[in-house]
């Protein structure tokens, strides 16, 4: 009995010493001691990892010191511990957004609202991560859920604002411009809020309406640079240059000679009548962005008030320079628009698009090409539609005689071949020595027989192996029709039928795109 009642009493306080512990690696979190806490850990046994305040106040730690693996790994165990604990749930999410773990974080954060879909903490996390994430049409019903709990939130109402802005524009930005508005109300010494009202405003053009919302934060701070420099814009924007250039030059005074304060209070001296006054500070901001249009042309105009006019024709020659688009920019746009308008079953604007950037830039082969593909399903009847034909006949050959000048490999051309012998051999019977070709710009022109022969000779023969898989392929399409056939004089159930149809068109799409018909 006695024996009993002295390891009961020994259990009992090896039980307080391990809430002593754990209760003191709490103080230490609690006191931001991060460092103590992780060199206690040493001396913890193994039993200890079996206790969740223990482990939860190892995991703190590790996060307090951005060790968010380390972190996790403890919270995972905790979560093991308790597998719907709210707290490690969170936390395990928390962690897990460092270092990538994204699923895992939603897994946990979605745990934790199929229990309570009020959850103010889990629903603001993924308000925030999906808009990380770039999918604003989640974190808005996020914060949505955060703003029926909380709704005089400032920091609520700023995040509902941002993800309308990244929605784009029209009703979008006027509903951000009302919730900013409204979480500037709220809190109107925060700068962070009046700085998206004011760069809202700024974008829809409203420099009196920016300016009346900076002169209000900088009552609350009087010293922020980028409330000045938003002042200063929206001072230029409502064309007060001079106060414009007050700001710009207070700004610049200060120390802060970045490339906006000293553009914009060369442009506000320009604009206010006082250019030779700005050539420095242009001079300065071309000296930092040289491609900048704007700069270049302030700083030309300025230097054309002097003698220096020589160097203000190479600075507009330079703007005008800079304002041309990129190549690649401009191709992978008209590209992108293609593409959409064939979607949206435009294709003549599409195949003019597509030929007006080629003539204007004949390197880009990939704009006919896809003006010849969409003439490449040649069926029987094409020769019975003069129009379609004279399209193709300029798609094909237009594209041919562009893709030879080039030193690109031939070896799959052969393709091009029977349907352009079959054009030249339509002339033949018909005596004529001409075809016509149909633009997409719409201007017709005559091809003389003789030339396309010739083009066609350039051409490579078909391989062998190719002629015996076309072959098969032909072979293959005329037994599926005759099983349809078949089928039809049997009285063949409506499923059966259309199980052939769907074998039928399979077969028949393979030989249309090997050119077959």
């Amino acid at each position: 009995m006695k024996c009993k009642f002295s390891l009961s009493l020994f259990l009992c306080i090896l039980s307080l010493c391990g809430q002593a512990q754990s209760l003191t690696l709490q103080e230490l979190v609690n006191k931001k001691q991060f460092q103590e806490v992780i060199a206690r850990t040493a001396s913890l046994t193994p039993a200890d990892s079996a206790d969740y305040a223990t482990m939860s106040a190892i995991g703190q730690a590790y996060e307090g010191l951005l060790r968010y693996k380390d972190a996790y790994r403890c919270f995972s165990y905790c979560l093991k511990m308790d597998t719907n604990n709210v707290d490690a749930l969170n936390a395990v999410a928390r962690n897990a957004i460092n270092f990538g773990r994204i699923a895992e974080a939603k897994r946990c954060y979605y745990k934790v609202l199929e229990a309570d879909s009020m959850n103010f903490y889990a629903n603001y996390q993924l308000a925030r991560l999906y808009y990380q994430l770039g999918d604003y049409g989640k974190a808005t019903e996020h914060y949505h859920i955060l703003a029926s709990i909380e709704g005089e939130n400032s920091s609520i109402l700023t995040g509902l604002a941002d993800c309308h802005i990244k929605r784009g524009t029209g009703p979008n930005t006027m509903i951000a411009l009302s919730l900013y508005a409204r979480a500037l109300e709220l809190n109107p010494e925060n700068v962070r809020v009046a700085s998206s009202l004011i760069n809202t405003l700024l974008r829809m053009g409203d420099g009196k309406g920016a300016l009346q919302v900076c002169d209000t934060a900088l009552l609350y701070n009087p010293d922020n640079g980028q409330i000045r420099q938003s002042k200063g814009m929206a001072l230029y924007m409502t064309k007060d240059y001079e106060q414009a250039d007050s700001v710009y030059t207070g700004l610049l005074a200060d120390g802060d000679s970045s490339f906006l304060n000293l553009k914009y209070a060369g442009a506000a001296r320009y604009m206010s009548g006082h250019a030779l006054d700005g050539i420095e500070l242009l001079e300065k901001a071309y000296e930092i962005d040289s491609t900048d249009v704007e700069t270049a042309m302030l700083y030309g105009a300025s230097l054309g008030k002097t003698y220096d006019r020589k160097r203000a024709y190479e600075l507009f020659d330079l703007a005008e320079k800079n304002m041309q688009p990129k190549k690649f920019l401009v191709n992978l746009l008209t590209t992108f628009r293609g593409d959409v308008l064939k979607r949206d079953g435009r294709w003549p604007e599409a195949e003019k698009l597509y030929y007006a950037a080629w003539k204007k830039d004949p390197t880009q082969l990939n704009f006919l090409y896809e003006i010849s593909r969409h003439y490449w399903d040649v069926d029987p009847g094409l020769f019975q539609k003069e129009k379609e034909l004279q399209k193709t006949i300029f798609s094909k050959y237009t594209y041919l005689t562009a893709y030879m000048k080039t030193d690109k490999s031939q070896k799959y051309l052969y393709n091009y071949r029977p349907f352009l012998e079959a054009v030249c051999e339509d002339a033949f019977f018909k005596n004529a020595d001409e075809v016509t070709m149909l633009a997409p710009d719409g201007k017709k022109t005559k091809l003389a027989v003789s030339d396309l022969r010739a083009l066609v000779a350039q051409l490579p023969q078909m391989p062998e192996d190719e002629l015996l898989r076309r072959k098969k392929m032909q072979e293959q399409m005329l037994k599926v029709q005759k099983r349809e056939k078949d089928l039809r004089k049997s009285g063949a159930k409506p499923d059966t039928l259309a199980l052939n149809k769907e074998k039928e068109e399979k077969a028949r799409k393979m030989l249309k795109d090997a050119g077959l018909e």
